[in-house]
């Protein structure tokens, strides 16, 4: 399974619930890259989400996803699935915002493979950056 999760410096995710930040130029680069593919998202992400092609909604879906299969995550954590990962894709939003919900993954144990920067609509540079797990 790959997953694409937003992060802000601090590896947050949401606070209060809510997701941290939204993007349109992002929500347009998951769908260049899921392109003709599954995209599992649950309910809460699918509200904003749900119009991307490939998208499917489904409350256990980081369970059901398949190899190869894209995975939105904003809410859930990902350590319980963590074998499962063959790659993970995460646009950093390049600022802090006061997250209490993060990624409980140490990124040390994945190694970058590509490194893109772009503008988007509500953040002056986004990030977006493949990781692979470190084969120990």
């Amino acid at each position: 399974m790959i997953v694409i999760v937003c992060l802000d410096e601090n590896q947050g995710m949401m606070f209060h619930g809510r997701r941290q930040s939204r993007d349109k130029a992002v929500s347009e680069r998951i769908e260049q890259i899921c392109k003709g593919k599954r995209l599992w998202m649950n309910s809460y992400s699918y509200q904003l989400y749900g119009t991307l092609e490939g998208a499917v909604e489904d409350e256990e879906f980081i369970h059901k996803a398949g190899s190869g299969e894209f995975c939105l995550v904003e809410n859930q954590h990902l350590s319980m699935v963590q074998k499962k990962l063959e790659e993970m894709i995460i646009f950093w939003w390049n600022r802090s915002y006061p997250g209490d919900f993060r990624l409980d993954l140490d990124l040390s144990e994945w190694r970058k493979r590509a490194v893109r920067e772009f503008s988007g609509n509500s953040h002056e540079k986004i990030t977006e950056v493949c990781y692979r797990p470190v084969i120990k």
